[in-house]
């Protein structure tokens, strides 16, 4: 299956089933687990359909528990923690096979104050001074056949440039700094919750990636265990994903092989959402090497 920009928006519209409850699936896109981003993006449509107008998103949180399967339909049960007259919250849980998989909470506020502060976008280089994706990565693509990843996926569906690509093996150690211009490649309309809903679904990929930089492992590479563990993000005014914005990323700090994203969304200019974000990145080869060692000596070792 091929993923289409306006399949990719009737995939994200999850379907309500009665009440609260919301049903969504996967693309079969050759990758085995659900994309984090697609999960955070249907969960921010289901809990989004169950608050009134005026209000709007500006902000949510998940973590997720499980690795999902895209074989399988997801189940959205929607909660709300609190209906006032100025903001209202939402928990969402999806399950699998009545087995959670990511649990998230959202809160959503009515217009009000005409105060505005944004910071304005950092000196870099127009979209179009920079290199392409699929132009620096054009003969490491070999490298995705019979590899179970979204990339090709993602690469399909947005437009992407920067001056800080880097080799999908061995590609050695690097600041924690990365920077990122991106468009949807096809008109998406001007729903807010569907626009916020796209960026959170495009904005998981690379917070973990950058963190891990100075690990010098690449993002293909076999002998590591990588796993997104939660997400947050903060929506400071309306975006458009099928016009450029550029994605700063930062990774402040790593230890006990997690590593701490933090992203900045820019368009026209100004700051318009941040994105935070802790992932794991684990050398399959130490996890056997502890597993052992724990079965020779017990929990609590020698």
């Amino acid at each position: 299956m091929t993923l289409t920009v306006s399949g990719l928006i009737d995939l994200l519209r999850v379907r309500r089933e009665s009440g609260m409850r919301f049903s969504g699936c996967s693309p079969l896109d050759g990758a085995r687990r659900i994309y984090g981003g697609q999960m955070l993006a249907q969960s921010i449509m289901a809990m989004g359909q169950t608050v009134r107008e005026p209000h709007r998103l500006h902000s949510m949180q998940g973590y997720f528990l499980q690795p999902g399967d895209v074989t399988k339909p997801i189940s959205f049960e929607v909660r709300p923690l609190r209906e006032g007259r100025n903001f209202s919250t939402r928990l969402v849980t999806a399950t699998q096979d009545d087995l959670p998989i990511f649990s998230g909470a959202a809160s959503f506020q009515a217009p009000e104050g005409e105060y505005q502060r944004f910071d304005a976008i950092p000196d870099v280089a127009p979209p179009d001074q920079m290199q392409p994706e699929d132009a620096f990565y054009a003969d490491q693509l070999h490298l995705l056949e019979n590899c179970r990843s979204h990339v090709p996926m993602i690469m399909r569906l947005f437009e992407r440039r920067s001056e800080r690509w880097r080799a999908w093996l061995d590609p050695g150690p690097l600041p924690p700094v990365n920077g990122i211009w991106c468009r949807l490649r096809a008109p998406c309309g001007d729903d807010p919750l569907l626009c916020q809903a796209l960026l959170a679904y495009v904005c998981d990929l690379d917070l973990m990636n950058t963190a891990m930089r100075p690990r010098g492992r690449g993002s293909l590479d076999k002998t590591m265990q990588a796993a997104s563990l939660d997400h947050a993000m903060w929506f400071h005014a309306p975006v458009s994903p099928d016009r450029w914005f550029y994605y700063d990323l930062a990774g402040p700090c790593a230890t006990g092989n997690r590593g701490l994203g933090r992203g900045a969304l820019y368009q026209d200019g100004f700051l318009v959402s941040t994105a935070m974000q802790e992932g794991l990145l684990r050398d399959r080869h130490d996890r056997r090497e502890n597993h052992q060692r724990n079965e020779t000596y017990g929990p609590m070792g020698r």
